[in-house]
């Protein structure tokens, strides 16, 4: 049985926009097949460009759709390796061998939004439809991006609430001057949170250097971190924190960094400027995959303290477990769900 409320834990598979891939990993003719949000999915590209998440099993007797099990596309649609029968993007069984289609065969399908690069799927409760996006980001010319991922024990709401946990950078982290330069604000699914401190790199050959840096944190429900980080000279970076659940006990966790505006150096020809985005881009998705991995440490064992008792630092903390209440169930529909077995 998963893991609910009732038990005083958190349901593992909150309500949101969840990361699937980059769009450019999602490719015309190309079938994936994943766990996300503990659930078996296909994905594709149709030749029209339209991308398709889908559970992964036929609507028709139950086979695996996946390249795994024989699934495969044929001019934009997925074929059933058990009787063909062929699914377009939109989740509508087109095609039946040696019949009509069913006009009931329909995959189960998640809608999907491509932004900055990435593709994201709604998962939500049966039959709601996502009541809120996750806004374009304004690109930068030129930017340049890095990107790691890694996979840990623990909840999409307890990486999330790093963004109201202003003590934890001081002590686990080793910031210095830790300010909070905004009060933490929430409209509907977005939160937004902002501080100022200084901290030393981590990367090996840089020990000796800290950087002071102002950073802008919009967390938009519990899978999407987007924070603006302002530093010296006119350095401009977005990080984007993905947190996605895999299976109910593990998140994987999509590390970004956007360089954007690099400092403004008298001393660095305009030809290495570009060059040098990429440069910062490794070196800061490094030493964010450090810090998250200092955090994992801790969140593998954590217990979830659904009444905390909190120190007059942590005074966004309840603000911030208001906000997360949105995105679950209502205690009647977790009941039933856990009496039916799902």
């Amino acid at each position: 049985m998963v893991a609910t409320r009732t038990n005083q834990s958190l349901d593992p598979f909150p309500d949101g926009w969840y990361v699937i891939g980059q769009s450019d990993d999602i490719r015309v003719g190309k079938l994936a097949e994943k766990t996300w949000m503990g659930r078996e999915i296909v994905l594709w590209r149709d030749t029209g460009g339209a991308v398709c998440v889908a559970d992964a099993y036929c609507p028709h007797l139950g086979s695996h759709l996946g390249p795994s099990a024989g699934g495969r596309i044929r001019d934009g649609n997925l074929v059933c390796p058990f009787h063909g029968f062929e699914y377009d993007a939109t989740g509508r069984c087109v095609a039946a061998p040696g019949a009509s289609p069913p006009r009931s065969a329909r995959l189960a399908r998640y809608e999907t939004e491509e932004i900055n690069g990435f593709v994201f799927a709604y998962c939500g409760r049966e039959s709601d439809a996502p009541t809120w996006r996750i806004p374009e980001q304004p690109d930068y010319p030129g930017y340049k991006r890095a990107l790691k991922r890694v996979r840990l024990r623990t909840h999409p709401q307890t990486t999330s609430e790093n963004s109201v946990d202003r003590a934890h950078l001081g002590h686990l982290h080793g910031y210095s001057e830790v300010t909070q330069t905004a009060p933490t604000k929430v409209d509907g699914p977005l939160l937004c949170s902002a501080y100022a401190f200084t901290r030393h790199m981590l990367t090996r050959g840089l020990r000796l250097f800290t950087i002071s840096v102002d950073i802008s944190i919009e967390v938009w429900g519990l899978g999407v971190s987007i924070v603006v980080i302002q530093g010296p000279r006119g350095l401009r970076v977005r990080q984007w924190i993905l947190a996605t659940p895999v299976d109910g006990e593990m998140t994987e966790m999509w590390l970004v960094m956007d360089v954007e505006r690099m400092p403004q150096l008298p001393w660095l020809p305009g030809r290495l400027v570009d060059l040098g985005r990429g440069l910062v881009g490794r070196v800061f998705v490094n030493e964010l995959k450090r810090e998250v991995e200092k955090d994992g440490e801790i969140w593998a064992r954590q217990r979830y303290r659904p009444e905390p008792v909190l120190s007059a630092l942590d005074r966004d903390m309840l603000l911030f477990r208001r906000y997360c209440e949105q995105f679950y169930p209502p205690a009647a529909d977790v009941i039933a769900r856990s009496a039916k077995g799902g």
